[in-house]
Order: C-alpha cells, then sequence, then structure tokens
C-alpha cells in the first residue's frame, strides 16, 4: 500500500470526533474526511475511497453504525472497525454479521488503536492477496502454464518444463531421466499409488491430489503443492502438473494468526464488557446504599418513600415513617473505640432487616440514625404493634468481640396522611417525634403532637435570636477571679460568656449554650470571645494593671476545627497579647474524643507559648491512662466534686488523690467552684495551688473586676 493510510471516521459527537481525527493523525494516517451522520458515509466513501472506516455504532437519528457498515459492505471492499462506549449481546452479536475487522470499546488507548487498525489492514491485504492468488491457481489448473513434468511408467522423470526448474531449484538436466519422481515427495508411498493408479488406467487416465503435498527441492527447500496427474494417450508415460500454492498456504496461516489475535481481542472485549457491567452495577449500588451496613442511603430512602406515599394515596392506607436513634451511642465509641462502634451499628441493621416486611424499607439515615418505612398499615394499633416489636429488638444484648453490648433505641413516628403528606414533612415531624422520645428518658418510641411542633418553632426563633445577638455585639465576657491558696492574691481569671438581650434580664450559658451548639453558633461565638478577651487583657495591662493569665473555655467543635491553633496566634497576633497571657481550657470529654488529635494540637499551643489546662478533670473515665502523654500544664478540679469534700469522706479522699497524683505530675491543680471556707481550707490543706468560686467572687462585668484585681483584700 502506497503512501499514506486513509481513514474516514464515522462520529456523531463533534468533540469525540476531532480528538480521533487528531490521534489518527499523529500515528502518521490520513484523515480526509469525518462525517457524522449515517446518511453522509456512502458518498463521502465513494468520493474519498478510504483504505479503512471507524465507525461509531451509535450514530443518532437514522441508521446505526451496524446498518450503515452493512451498506458499504454491499457497495465497497473496505475494512470496518466499530467503536461503541457499550454494547448488549443482541448488538454486538447483529454487529458480527456485517463481518467487522476488529471491536474497539470505548474509551481506549492509543496504543490498542493501532494495534487494532494495524491487526485490520494485514488481514484485509492478506484475504486480498488470497482472494487473487486463488483466481489465479483456478486459471493455471485449467492451462498449461504450471510447473509440468513427464513421467514414464517406472516413475523415472522424462521432461520438465522451465516453470518446473523455478519450482525444484534443478536445473533441467539434473533431473530429466536421473530422478524418480517420487523423490520430490515427503508422502513417497501416496505419491507412488497415484501414478500406478493413472498409468493403469484405474483412475479413468486422470487423478489429482486436492490435499496439499510437501514438494522437496533443491537444498531441501520445501513448497506446498497441488498435483494433477493425466496419462498421456497411447503411451505408459503421464504428465504431472503441479501448482505452487506455498504463498497461499503461508496466508492461509497468517490469517490463523490473526483471526487467532482478533479471537483474543474479542475474548478480551469481552471480558471488559463484563466487568464493566459489573462495575457499573457496583457503582449503582454504591450510589444508592450506605457502604457500612448495607442498607439503602438517603437518596434511595426518598425515591421509595415518594413511591410508598403515591401508593398508599391510590390504596387509602396508612404510612408510618420511623426515625431511630441510637441512645447513648457515643459513649460506645467513646470508650469502646470507632470499630466496635461501626461493628454495632453493622448488626443493629442486620436485626432491623429481620423485623422488616417484604414491602417495608429500612435505611441508613446517618451516624447511628435509622428510618423505616412501614406501608399498608390498616389503623393506629398496628403502627404501635410494629414500633412495639421494632423497639424490642435492642431489649436483647449485642454481642461484639464475644462480649454483650446493651444499646437501646428511640423512636420518633409520624403518619401518613395524618401528620403531613410529603416526604419533607414526614421526616421533619418524625425527628421532632424521637427527640421528644429522648428527653423523656430514651428507649421509647412518640407520635408526633402539635406541641411538639410549638417547641421546634421555638428552638429555631431561639437560634435566629442568637444569631442575632451575634451580629449586634450582644454577647460580653465576665471575669471571675483565680486565687493563690497560700498568699491570698489574685493570680489569673477566667473569661465566662453572658447573652445581654436588648430590653431584657442578662442571659447566663446554660440558657443558650445547648443552642450555640446545636446550631454550630458556636465556634463563631467562641472565636468573638478569644479576640475580645485577649483585646481586654493587653487594655488592662496597656493601663498598668498588674498582669494575669486569662482563661477561655473552648467549645469541642471549635478545638476540632483544622485551623484552630492558627486561629488562636491570629488573635494573639492582632491584639499583640503576649501568649503566656493566655490559657486554653479544655474540658477531658473533648481531648479523649481523639487522643491522637488532641496531642498533636497541644502540642501547636504550647509551641506558640499558650498555657493549656484541663477542666472538669475527675468527672472522666479513661484520661488517667494519658495524662502522661498530654501536654498541659494545670488540672482543674470539677466542682462537682468540691461541692462534696465537706461531708462525703469519699469524695474528699478523691479529690485528695487527684491532688497528690497531679503534683507527683508535675502539674499545678485549681479547684472550681469553691464556695465555703470549709472548702477553701480543705483543699488549702491539701495544697491545692489555686481556687476559683464564689467563696472569693462571682463573674464580674470588665469594669468591676478591674477595680477588685486593684483593692482585692488577703482572706485571714
Amino acid at each position: 500500500m502506497s503512501g499514506k493510510v486513509k481513514i474516514l471516521v464515522v462520529e456523531d459527537q463533534a468533540v469525540v470526533a476531532e480528538d480521533l481525527k487528531q490521534t489518527l493523525q499523529g500515528m502518521g494516517y490520513d484523515v480526509p474526511a469525518v462525517v457524522y451522520s449515517g446518511e453522509f458515509v456512502l458518498g463521502t466513501t465513494a468520493e474519498e475511497r478510504p483504505d479503512l472506516i471507524l465507525m461509531d455504532i451509535s450514530l443518532g437519528k437514522g441508521d446505526d453504525g451496524i446498518m450503515v457498515a452493512e451498506k458499504v459492505r454491499a457497495r465497497f471492499d473496505i475494512p470496518v472497525i466499530y467503536l461503541s462506549s457499550h454494547t448488549d449481546d443482541e448488538t454486538f452479536q447483529r454487529s458480527l454479521l456485517t463481518g467487522p475487522f476488529a471491536f474497539l470499546l470505548k474509551p481506549f488507548d492509543s496504543l490498542r488503536l493501532r494495534q487494532t487498525i494495524q491487526i485490520a489492514l494485514a488481514k484485509h491485504t492478506i484475504e486480498k492477496q488470497l482472494k487473487e492468488s486463488g483466481e489465479q491457481y483456478r486459471t493455471i489448473f485449467e492451462v498449461s502454464g504450471s510447473a509440468m513434468m513427464i513421467v514414464d511408467e517406472n516413475g523415472t522423470i522424462a521432461m520438465v518444463n522451465e516453470e518446473f526448474e523455478h519450482l525444484s531449484g534443478y536445473p533441467r538436466e539434473a533431473v530429466e531421466y536421473r530422478k524418480e519422481w517420487s523423490d520430490f515427495f515427503v508422502m513417497e508411498q501416496f505419491a507412488a499409488k497415484e501414478i500406478q493408479q493413472c498409468l493403469k488406467g484405474t483412475a479413468n487416465g486422470a487423478a489429482s491430489l486436492d490435499a496439499a503435498s510437501l514438494f522437496i527441492g533443491n537444498n531441501q527447500r520445501t513448497s506446498h503443492v497441488c498435483t494433477k496427474i493425466k496419462k498421456v494417450p497411447g503411451t505408459e508415460r503421464c504428465v504431472v502438473s503441479l501448482i505452487d500454492i506455498t504463498e497461499i498456504k503461508r496466508a492461509e496461516e497468517e490469517i490463523r494468526t490473526l483471526n487467532a489475535e482478533l479471537i483474543k481481542v474479542n475474548t478480551l472485549l469481552k471480558e471488559e464488557v463484563a466487568e464493566r457491567r459489573n462495575s457499573e452495577k457496583q457503582l449503582q449500588h454504591q450510589a444508592s446504599h450506605d457502604s457500612l451496613t448495607g442498607l439503602p442511603n438517603r437518596e434511595l430512602l426518598f425515591d421509595r418513600l415518594k413511591q410508598a406515599l403515591a401508593y398508599e394515596d391510590r390504596h387509602n392506607n396508612l404510612l408510618a415513617l420511623m426515625i431511630l436513634d441510637l441512645d447513648n451511642f457515643k459513649t460506645v465509641n467513646d470508650t469502646l473505640g470507632h470499630v466496635v462502634g461501626d461493628i454495632l451499628l453493622k448488626d443493629v441493621a442486620k436485626r432491623l432487616q429481620q423485623c422488616m416486611r417484604q414491602y417495608d424499607t429500612v435505611a441508613r439515615f446517618g451516624g447511628d440514625e435509622f428510618v423505616i418505612v412501614v406501608n399498608e398499615m390498616p389503623d393506629i394499633h398496628d403502627i404501635v404493634k410494629f414500633a412495639e416489636k421494632v423497639r424490642e429488638l435492642f431489649q436483647r444484648p449485642f454481642y461484639i468481640l464475644e462480649q454483650p453490648t446493651y444499646v437501646t433505641t428511640s423512636i420518633g413516628i409520624s403518619i401518613y396522611p395524618l401528620q403531613s403528606t410529603t416526604v419533607e414533612g414526614l421526616l421533619k415531624t418524625a425527628d421532632m417525634a424521637m427527640y421528644q422520645a429522648k428527653s423523656e428518658g430514651k428507649n421509647s418510641f412518640q407520635f408526633f403532637t402539635e406541641s411538639m411542633s410549638l417547641k421546634s418553632d421555638e428552638r429555631a426563633t431561639m437560634k435566629k435570636r442568637l444569631r442575632s445577638a451575634l451580629e449586634r455585639e450582644e454577647f460580653l465576657p465576665h471575669y471571675q477571679p483565680r486565687i493563690d491558696a497560700t498568699t491570698g492574691k489574685i493570680t489569673g481569671m477566667e473569661a465566662l460568656m453572658r447573652w445581654q438581650p436588648k430590653g431584657a434580664p442578662l442571659a447566663f450559658p446554660v440558657e443558650f449554650f445547648p443552642m450555640l451548639e446545636e446550631s454550630g453558633l458556636i465556634v463563631p461565638a467562641g472565636e468573638w470571645l478569644l479576640d475580645k478577651v485577649c483585646r481586654q487583657n493587653k487594655a488592662w495591662q496597656d493601663r498598668g494593671m498588674e498582669p494575669l493569665r486569662v482563661a477561655v473555655n473552648t467549645s469541642a467543635r471549635q478545638f476540632h476545627q483544622d485551623d484552630f491553633t492558627e486561629k488562636v496566634a491570629q488573635a494573639l497576633s492582632a491584639t499583640r497579647l503576649d501568649p503566656h497571657y493566655l490559657e486554653i481550657e479544655l474540658p477531658e470529654k473533648i481531648i479523649m474524643d481523639n487522643i491522637t488529635e488532641s496531642v498533636r494540637k497541644l502540642g501547636e499551643l504550647r509551641e506558640i507559648g499558650v498555657k493549656i489546662s484541663l477542666d472538669n478533670f475527675g468527672t472522666g473515665y479513661s484520661s488517667l491512662s494519658y495524662l502522661n502523654r498530654l501536654p498541659i500544664d494545670e488540672l482543674q478540679i470539677d466542682k462537682s466534686l468540691v461541692n462534696s469534700i465537706t461531708f462525703d469522706p469519699g469524695e474528699a479522699a478523691v479529690v485528695s488523690a487527684i491532688i497528690t497524683m497531679g503534683h507527683s505530675l508535675g502539674k499545678k491543680l485549681v479547684a472550681e467552684g469553691v464556695e465555703s471556707e470549709d472548702q477553701y481550707l480543705f483543699l488549702a490543706h491539701q495544697r491545692c495551688e489555686e481556687m476559683q468560686g464564689h467563696y472569693f467572687s462571682r463573674p464580674l462585668p470588665p469594669d468591676d473586676f478591674e477595680k477588685l484585681v486593684r483593692l482585692f483584700p488577703v482572706p485571714t
């Protein structure tokens, strides 16, 4: 084939077609045209006469690529390679009927494209040569232009022609009357038999060997030949015509090799199609199911719930939507670890599935929340029975790592069409009912009532007020002093947030902190407080007040922010407060949520010079084993322990042990909530370094606190 190979691209997507064209041109092929519709293929083929056509099966409107290829096959001798992004067995089998030279599944790389094109072109060339050789063979077989020899009755060669000389590699004089004709054939016995039959006339004066024989020439060069033997009338001789079909045999072998390669490619293609189908099924399942439990996820739940509402609407039945939240699941995660928590969630999912009827749905809604959709309920009594059945599933222990684990659930129930007629409405009302079950002691179920909606509205109103309060800076810090137990001097202070709504009494943290946490406003509120107290402390120092360290409480959400350390550093830089005069207070529970993260972040805070104290110490359950690893400066004894030391010997012993242990680890001890002289004297006797509480002073606004620092008397 002279010149560049011309390839016609048939592809209805312009971007794909252009990319394919550039790829082919980069390989050195000529792309004379790109056709975007099947109706223009025949005309372009007739005009351009390409050497090969790349045909996309999917061509939009009109005939698809298979139908177009069939029309090309009827008019032109041009090989076709099919392209497709996906196919089914029916399409694949239909394409085979058109005699394609290959089938490529998109996406394919340039190497596979080049190999497939080369195989197709080579196969087409060989087939053309084979066809031409066959035609030539038939012509030669009928005339005397083939290698010929005259053989006498004993098999000796009497005469050969010039073609025989070329075939055998022997000169004429080396063969005539010197060679037995059977010497040239591997199948000597068979050759002798054939000639004897011809000479005796038992073959009607002629015989032929349809199968190819191996012809041995000079220097043991072998060729494949077909032989025709004909007796010369009136003589004891016969004429043997030899047709050299070596090239045909070689072509046939090459075609067999190419076919084997195509079979291999097609086998790989089928495997790839099967793998892609399996991958698509897996992706579809993953997109609609929870990866941990295998239950339907939110997307599939919403789809099934919509279908269920449409069905119940036609059949006038009740539908119950139940939201289940595991009680105290966080405790399981904190005490036993997240791996155990995941095992528990999977076991809960299995137990819930066993409880479901064929047409019900149970889905994981997120975290430790599950949703059940119960269809075709005749009345409320049936829904109550079903809810009792679900709740009873949790009365038996879950065995995790062969250990019994007990967990209960709080269930909120909303009924279609009584509570709502929409998916969103049912989920919202069931969620309110679930929170009501939580607030009433857990391990129960509650149906939604209108009073719950009122409480929900109140919560929404509170969130709006808090957001507005943050924007209008209605929050303000109060400061409570810390006292040195030995000297009675003020050694530091703790900043405590208060809320002063316009035209309303001062609000304390217990009244608004839970809602700040729930709404996520605790993060911006905490950042505001940090900046405010750093700025205030620096201002006091600039006015000549004795420098004091200010302690700031930090919420779990704020501490777990990726940029928490950066935010602390920015606040110090913006206010120009020396890091030595800032202390970050972290409740014990926050640190224990993720020890690895806590050690890293506390180390970062220590690096910038900030002091760290462990708040509420003594009320946790697992921090003692990690205490030596934590880069902290102070331990704050929780006020719940301090309140009991004067009348509960057990609690007094615990506090005494905490102080002793803290000193042995080199930590400073600070007692919170000191409200009486007896508490003060007990703690001082136990060598607790610092104290804080109403016995010394309640939290004060900034101006009052400044006066206290300047005038505070030493207790006797």
